[in-house]
């Protein structure tokens, strides 16, 4: 497999994986309860809304508007998948690959950021409850658009490789505007051109 034909596998796989992420519980928090936590009631974020571990209860009227992170993390992923099939285009238009995949996975890198500060705010918190019982934690979507972050990443560098070709045969280079008959050789050495000796008839 070339480094090209990879590079697309990886932006597909990491477009794939933000979006899946933006379904993914970001964070919990809540009350535990019990020697190891076996009880718990909290809330749980994703990148599209909050969710109560009580049913029927409508955790977004309580809390406010519901989180919208997965807005631009849905976006950059869509432009991933643009760039990966703008890579099979012929070799002088697919410059636009490589812009759209480092458009994609720039965007996707700051909306990850921008994600991640509030899980890590969100969580920097616990301390400041007054609660024994009160808990946060980093749920597997902070990490799973963190994953799909760094593979889009990769996925786009391996797609800005150039394929070489290798020639049939030695390759001359030479400077133009020289005369050819003061041209140097590639050896470095001057080929001098000796006169042919005019053939000569004896008498008979």
């Amino acid at each position: 497999m070339s480094r090209r034909l990879l590079g697309v596998l990886l932006l597909v796989v990491s477009a794939a994986v933000a979006v899946i992420g933006t379904f993914l519980p970001l964070m919990w928090e809540g009350s535990e309860f019990g020697l190891r936590g076996e009880a718990s009631v909290g809330v749980s974020t994703t990148s599209w809304r909050f969710t109560s571990d009580a049913g029927g209860l409508d955790i977004d009227l309580l809390l406010g508007q519901s989180p919208q992170f997965g807005v631009p993390i849905v976006l950059a992923a869509v432009l991933l998948v643009v760039a990966a099939v703008l890579v099979f285009l012929p070799e002088h238009q697919r410059l636009a690959a490589r812009y759209t995949a480092v458009g994609g996975a720039g965007l996707l890198v700051g909306a990850v950021s921008a994600t991640g500060a509030v899980v890590v705010a969100a969580v920097s918190q616990d301390d400041e409850v007054p609660l024994d019982s009160y808990a946060e934690h980093v749920r597997e979507g902070t990490w799973a658009l963190v994953a799909a972050a760094v593979v889009a990443i990769v996925g786009t560098v391996l797609i800005h490789s150039r394929r070489v070709v290798a020639a049939d045969g030695p390759v001359v280079h030479r400077v133009d505007g020289v005369d050819e008959a003061m041209d140097t050789p590639p050896f470095g050495l001057r080929v001098v051109e000796i006169a042919p000796i005019p053939e000569t008839t004896g008498e008979k």
